[in-house]
């Protein structure tokens, strides 16, 4: 059985100190270190909204959103 996802990570690039700790935690595997520029990308076709990335975030750059509404400015 699939469950939808009620909700995903939302990255805020500015102020990520990219340390890594989002991905070494992913139990998807959903995200992943862009080269050569480094920033942090989520894949939301693997993503499944646990909030893990974002409840253990050091920054707190990473927020939950709800499915339905569209990106942050």
């Amino acid at each position: 059985m699939q469950v939808a996802r009620t909700h995903r990570p939302q990255l805020k690039e500015e102020g990520c100190k990219f340390c890594q700790m989002c991905r070494y935690l992913c139990p998807d595997l959903a995200i992943t270190r862009q080269k050569p520029e480094g920033s942090m990308v989520i894949d939301l076709r693997y993503c499944k909204g646990c909030g893990v990335c974002a409840a253990f975030c050091p920054e707190g750059v990473i927020e939950m959103v709800r499915e339905d509404q569209g990106e942050s400015p």
